[in-house]
Parts: C-alpha cells; structure tokens; sequence
C-alpha cells in the first residue's frame, strides 16, 4: 500500500524535541509552531513531488499518533498522554548494477510537531543510501537491503537537536503471493546538543504482512531494542538516580520534572490495517504496545494511530 506502479526505495522497512514562551496558552502557542512546521514540509514536499515526478517515485505520509505515556514514566502520577502530528516526505533513484544487485540513493525529511507540548517540535532532513540484492527472480525471491540513512535535525528545544544516523540490514522473503514476511536489525545515534538527549541503541524487529485483497493489508510486527531511554519523573525519585545515566531538571511538560537517561530494553507489539483508497493513496490505522525495563523500572507506553500515505 500504496498499489501503484512505483514502490519508493527507501520505503520505511515495515509497516518504528529550551523553548521560546510566548505570551499565550501552551496548547495555543504548541498548535500554531507545529502546524507551521508540518505546513512547511508538506509544502516543500509536494513541490519536490511535482518536480521530480515518477523517476525518483517521492512518497509522502502524514500521521497523527496519540501516546497515553509520553513521559515514559512508571508512576501513574508522572504519566502523560499527548498528540504527535508528523509528516515524512522520501523520494530516491534505483540503479541496477548487476542483475541481482541494485544501488539506491535519496534523501528525507521529517518533522513532528506536538500541540500540547511544543518542546518536542522537530524536524530532520539528509540523505539514504543503500544496497538491495535480490536472489532470484519473482515474488518470492528473498531481498536482502543494506541502508544507511543520515541527517541533521532540529527542534523547539534546541538541546534536543543534532546530528543523526541510521545503519540497517533488512531481510523480506516472499512466502506466498499474499504473505510476506520481512526481519531487520539496526544500530542508531542522535548526537544531541545536550548529552541528556544523547540516544543511541540497536534495535531487531520482524514484520508479518499480509494482503486479503487489492485494497486491504495487515501487518503484525514486533521489535526489541536496547538502548538509552528518556524517563521524566517528578523529584525526589531515588531509585532513578541510581540508575540514571545523565539527569537534569527539565520543564517540557509545564513543570517541574527530571528527565533521566537510562540504559535499557525494550519489547513492542504492533498491528496495522491499510486500506488502499486509489493505486497511490492509502489510509492507515495502527495500535501499538511497548514496554520498557531496566531493573526495577518498568513502564508501559500505548499509543494508536492514523495516518495517510500518498506516492506520487
């Protein structure tokens, strides 16, 4: 999904933000940043679309996800739930270099922005490279991808902004016309201004895809990663200075808190369902289940999502 005759190659492997205070309400001041940020996007990206037409196959996706645990907190009082608005606009050229093995280049650009908590707006633009190797002919002939994917971001609190990369090695194998399952392990870092915001982690995941028909898909996956994590928690918290690899005070949520960096893993579950509204657009709604531990904490993230994907 989308059903058209161009697939974009760097298509995302399965289907996984100190502010300015304004003299206005935080909900006010937060709608207007991030509608400007994802206004600027969409903008450049359907004029990019425009331009470069079918060759470099441009996809963009608009996406609105509500998390009931943004604060990745573990204590109920700590928990808050927000809305992320984001759009993501990719497009690349595929050059075949033997019969088997392909090259591909490109670039994207991301942003996000958050109405309730406009800290967390950003945005992230640079380019992919990757290499595709496909052994045999057909559907069910297994691809092996090799990508790399860098970029400079920026964000509303600017100690959250940097330099940022990905390296990913996929594997999708075909296992009948309809089915098709997929695997990837990747490593990435964001080099934030600010060593609290510093992330970096290695993350493995499986996808199951599944098409009932021309218009309907369903994805099941599930991914585990290890890796520095962000909890935010009202001080005095003891247990999390223990384990805390860089803390500082942190106002992003409107009050007093402490976001600590912490080592750990984590599992998630996921489930979406597409429907192909035309031979390029398709509308998706997905559910997602994440848990996060480093001994003793836990938390629980829940998030659901809708988004719409156009390739041109």
């Amino acid at each position: 999904m989308p059903r058209g005759e161009h697939t974009p190659p760097f298509g995302h492997p399965s289907q996984e933000g100190s502010s300015i205070r304004l003299r206005s309400s935080p909900l006010e001041r937060g709608g207007t940043k991030c509608r400007g940020v994802l206004i600027a996007v969409f903008t450049l990206s359907l004029a990019a679309a425009s331009a470069m037409a079918a060759d470099w196959a441009p996809q963009l996706t608009a996406t609105a996800t509500w998390e009931d645990n943004v604060s990745n907190a573990n204590r109920a009082g700590d928990q808050i739930g927000a809305l992320r608005l984001a759009g993501s606009f990719e497009a690349g050229q595929r050059t075949g270099l033997t019969r088997e093995l392909a090259l591909l280049y490109g670039g994207h650009l991301d942003a996000e922005g958050w109405p309730r908590f406009d800290g967390f707006d950003r945005f992230a633009a640079g380019p992919t490279v990757a290499l595709r190797y496909k052994n045999g002919l057909g559907a069910l002939a297994p691809v092996f991808t090799l990508r790399a994917t860098g970029g400079l971001s920026g964000a509303r609190e600017s100690g959250r902004a940097g330099p940022e990369g990905n390296l990913r090695l996929d594997w999708a194998q075909g296992l009948t016309d309809a089915t098709r399952l997929s695997a990837g392990l990747a490593l990435a870092r964001l080099s934030a201004r600010e060593a609290v915001f510093v992330r970096e982690g290695l993350e493995g995941s499986v996808v199951l895809a599944h098409d009932f028909d021309a218009d309907w898909r369903l994805l099941i996956s599930a991914r585990w990663r290890q890796g520095d994590v962000l909890s935010y928690a009202t001080p005095p918290r003891p247990d999390l200075v223990n384990l805390a690899r860089i803390r500082v005070n942190n106002a992003t949520f409107g009050r007093p808190m402490i976001v600590y960096s912490l080592e750990a893993h984590t599992l998630t579950g996921g489930i979406t369902l597409s429907r192909a509204l035309n031979e390029t657009t398709s509308l998706n709604l997905g559910a997602e289940w994440r848990e996060t531990t480093r001994v003793p904490l836990l938390y629980v993230n829940r998030l659901v999502s809708l988004g719409l994907t156009r390739q041109f």
